[in-house]
């Protein structure tokens, strides 16, 4: 199965729209403030992204005059980049390198734009995640040669940790579990 080397950080432009217009300067401002320490993007590739996603229909740009400066685009979202994002926001990231880019923004996003259905999110991660589990344990159990044993354990591990850390985003976004700390907890017992 080909991995995709890359994540593209359109639909996380489109996100970045979907309260309002914006110009380009500020959308790069607005992504390295709030997603810059998950996901990086130089202004040059922010602009290319932009004019990809207009060529596309998901945006449209109009020119907006500046007093003693050269006149700059604002972006609108489309409906149609509107259902792009929202569609790219619910769906689980498939391959655990893009967890930490992709799961992250997809995070931000619902709790930025207070959008329903984290925990179903959360869920269909888990699932992806337990299937690749499953399928290292039995890569692992087909295989004689310790070295790939040792990888695939190393594989395995990082998602049965980051399954961990799923059930654990669930409790701080959506509240589910005893967040009371455990000598609080017993004080008052």
């Amino acid at each position: 199965m080909p991995h995709s080397a890359t994540v593209s950080p359109q639909p996380v432009l489109l996100g970045l729209l979907m309260t309002e217009p914006k110009h380009g300067y500020e959308l790069h401002q607005e992504f390295n403030l709030n997603l810059g320490r998950v996901w990086e993007i130089g202004l040059s590739q922010l602009y290319a992204q932009l004019k990809l996603l207009e060529e596309a229909g998901l945006l449209t740009a109009q020119t907006e005059p500046q007093l003693n400066r050269p006149p700059r685009k604002v972006y609108h979202l489309t409906s149609e980049g509107r259902d792009v994002f929202l569609d790219w926001v619910r769906r689980p990231t498939p391959y655990l390198r893009h967890i930490r880019v992709e799961f992250l923004a997809r995070l931000y996003f619902f709790q930025e734009l207070s959008l329903p259905g984290l925990e179903q999110l959360v869920a269909e991660q888990k699932t992806v995640c337990q299937a690749q589990v499953e399928r290292f344990e039995r890569l692992t159990g087909e295989t004689g040669d310790q070295y790939r044993r040792l990888v695939l354990d190393f594989r395995r591990g990082q998602l049965e940790a980051v399954i961990q850390w799923l059930d654990r985003c669930l409790e701080v976004l959506c509240g589910q579990g005893n967040l009371t700390p455990k000598i609080v907890r017993e004080s008052k017992t």
